[in-house]
């Protein structure tokens, strides 16, 4: 799992879905609005493959970055790729600094002098 310090120490209010259903079930159902989603592959109940291709196809349009151990050229990799990311991050130390750079451009900016502003992209992040 995306360790949360990375987002306690950016100050980012965040969301934890314990699987992928519940995750579906914030945004689907619960119709929460989210600046991005940090996606595991390897998630309970609902892979994050299955999680993610719900979510575009119940119309989310947002950032959803998705995290894995899976190596390239793996079928598991290539179907949560090809499930709807915006990103898709190796699950190492360069990977989650990576995201936390993501988080940073995304996430949290009140006005247009800030990068990653786009009007849309305020909020938490799940």
């Amino acid at each position: 799992t995306f360790e949360l310090r990375v987002l306690k120490k950016l100050g980012v209010p965040f969301d934890v879905a314990v699987n992928g259903a519940e995750a579906v079930r914030f945004i689907i159902d619960e119709k929460r609005e989210y600046a991005l989603i940090v996606m595991d592959n390897q998630m309970p109940v609902l892979v994050g493959a299955k999680a993610t291709r719900a979510l575009r196809e119940g119309g989310f349009g947002g950032v959803i970055i998705g995290m894995t151990g899976d190596p390239k050229g793996c079928s598991e990799r290539d179907e949560f790729e090809a499930s709807g990311l915006s990103f898709c991050i190796d699950k190492d130390t360069p990977g989650i600094q990576r995201v936390a750079q993501l988080i940073s451009s995304f996430a949290l900016y009140d006005d247009d002098e800030k990068p990653g502003y786009n009007g849309k992209q305020r909020g938490p992040v799940l």
